[in-house]
């Protein structure tokens, strides 16, 4: 008798409840279990495009979604009802899809729940979601993961010679992920994770047989409005988007925790084009994460309006390794706001490493423009001021591979401010860690470059990238000013998607500011670890905190510090001044 895989021993069986008046579902899954994998397979429900199917309230183990499939204008809605329902699942991914397109997943099924599923914790190795198994179209929104094995939301399907369907040359592409305003905190590895990273053009880590095979491209990908703290590895990594790729209004924080070598940036992007803007990233408190990395964006790939603050390494580093597909159209850095770096701002590298004509190998593609305009970088760590090399000031700044690179570009470099006193520009406070002071900097206002108005033969191109706005350096829209060092107002953004969804109560530290004692009030179902830490990352304090139970602050210091709140449920940051 064969042997069956180990899935098989594991089917859930469950049963429908088809046409229920509840939260307006089409079909509502029943007889869902917590102890085991429920595989929900769409032969055995009888549904049509522009269904909703809901998963009532209740804590349950993952599920996997096998061959579902609406259509383009009538996707399949997939929701909570009737209250949260919570996953945690031991072995697999919290939620799978498998063969399934034209899928809308939302925890938006209960006014009274900001995030109305939340996946609690997966198996080693897994993931929060994960669209898998030639899955495209797919929606998520309003879902919280944390305690992810690996990534929070994973999306790809990489090639395996086994299954020809997956690989590049047979034409499967996946297209339309919108992924928005999701809580993801505590993960292993990447926060967000999509599109395949073993090889782009020339070389791939993957051959059948000795022919090499590459990741499928994606189109249309929108990752947007979500909130990512405590992340093990990247925060956002998303590959080989070769039309539409989008990663904005994101905010990032204490990213890069585990520390491993070049899986430690805010967003690292690559193969395809890009426009990353009004993204808040912040590096935590053990400084371990580096900026955002774009390895061989092509031509037309933009970076604008996003804050950068203490990076590792650089704010924005760019390397192209094959020929840009238009050789008179690089990148364009514009309106971003970088503060403190340990090394440069931005550095960007056109040195050729990938290419079939061995002649041009190692060429540096100094003839194609990019621009670097009205951005912002305050104090970078390099100090080339003055010394016995090509490098000199600006370098500090804007950081090249090689001379003749700088020297092509130097027309496009304008209209930034560089400078090493933060205080000159009001912004003390804001390297001290109050973040309301970054919006109206009246020295940063209409006093650059418009380059809405840009109107030379050598600028036209950039007016046209760039979207028109008003004078000013740095990024411009500061819906993240008022953040604190966590989730705090973009989460709060994201818990009120619906206008009619209440804000839920948060954590509060009072009274802020002290000099004799503060206390926490907060919905922790038991008493949590309590942390009090300085800027640099010491701890002073730790202890297993009693609700509504006064910590003294009077031995230490005036000055601001951060309070770790650790529970089953969740961690988070909070500043406290001490006066």
């Amino acid at each position: 008798m064969a042997i069956k895989p180990l899935l098989f021993y594991l089917i859930i069986l469950y049963t429908v409840s088809v046409n229920s008046q509840s939260c307006n579902c089409d079909i509502t899954l029943t007889n869902l279990k917590s102890s085991s994998l429920n595989l929900i397979w769409a032969s055995n429900i009888t549904y049509s495009p522009g269904d909703v199917i809901c998963i009532p309230a209740g804590n349950y183990s993952g599920f996997r979604f096998y061959d579902f499939e609406g259509s383009a204008t009538q996707p399949l809605t997939i929701k909570n009802c009737g209250g949260k329902v919570v996953i945690t699942e031991s072995m697999y991914s919290g939620i799978s899809f498998q063969r399934s397109k034209y899928i809308h997943l939302t925890g938006t099924g209960d006014e009274n729940e900001a995030y109305g599923i939340e996946i609690a914790g997966t198996g080693n190795g897994s993931m929060g979601i994960y669209v898998e198994n030639l899955s495209s179209d797919i929606e998520i929104d309003n879902i919280e993961i944390s305690n992810a094995g690996f990534a929070g939301i994973m999306a790809k399907t990489d090639p395996q010679c086994s299954k020809p369907l997956t690989w590049r040359s047979n034409g499967f592409v996946l297209k339309n992920l919108n992924i928005h305003h999701n809580y993801i905190h505590n993960t292993g590895g990447e926060g967000i994770y999509v599109g395949f990273t073993g090889g782009y053009k020339i070389k791939t880590n993957r051959s059948c047989s000795g022919t090499p095979i590459f990741g499928h491209w994606l189109e249309n990908i929108d990752i947007h409005h979500n909130v990512l703290e405590f992340i093990g590895w990247d925060g956002i990594q998303l590959n080989l988007v070769h039309n539409n790729g989008k990663i904005r209004d994101n905010y990032i924080s204490n990213y890069g925790l585990e520390n491993v070598y070049y899986q430690n940036f805010a967003m690292s992007i690559g193969g395809g084009e890009y426009e990353v803007n009004h993204n808040f990233i912040l590096n935590g408190l053990q400084e371990q994460g580096r900026g955002i990395q774009i390895i061989s964006g092509e031509s037309g790939t933009k970076v604008f309006d996003n804050v950068f603050l203490r990076p590792k390494l650089h704010g924005i580093f760019l390397h192209n390794r094959h020929v840009f597909d238009d050789v008179n159209d690089g990148y364009y850095i514009t309106n971003n706001t970088i503060i403190e770096p340990e090394n440069s701002g931005v550095f960007y590298n056109t040195k050729i490493t990938e290419t079939n004509d061995p002649s041009i190998l190692y060429n540096s593609q100094d003839v194609v423009s990019s621009y670097f305009t009205n951005n912002l970088i305050v104090d970078p760590g390099n100090d080339y001021e003055g010394g016995n090399t090509w490098k000199q000031n600006q370098e500090s700044y804007f950081d090249f591979n090689n001379r003749s690179n700088r020297d092509s570009l130097l027309q496009n470099i304008v209209s930034n401010i560089m400078t090493r006193e933060a205080d000159t520009l009001g912004l003390t406070n804001i390297l001290n860690g109050d973040y309301s002071q970054i919006t109206q900097l009246s020295d940063l206002y209409d006093i650059n470059s418009n380059i809405s108005t840009w109107g030379t033969t050598d600028n036209t191109k950039l007016a046209s990238k760039i979207s028109k706005r008003p004078n000013y350096y740095g990024a411009s829209d500061f819906q993240f000013a008022k953040m604190l060092p966590s989730k705090s107002k973009l989460l709060d953004q994201n818990k009120s998607n619906k206008d009619s969804r209440p804000i839920a109560k948060e954590t509060v530290i009072y009274p802020n500011p002290t000099n004799s004692s503060f206390q926490i009030r907060s919905k922790y179902s038991k008493n949590p670890i309590v942390e009090l830490i300085t800027m640099d990352g010491k701890i002073l304090y730790n202890t297993t905190y009693s609700i509504g139970t006064p910590i003294s602050v009077q031995n230490y210091t005036s000055g601001l510090y951060f309070v770790r709140i650790i529970s089953k449920e969740k961690s988070e940051i909070h500043k406290l001044i001490i006066q």
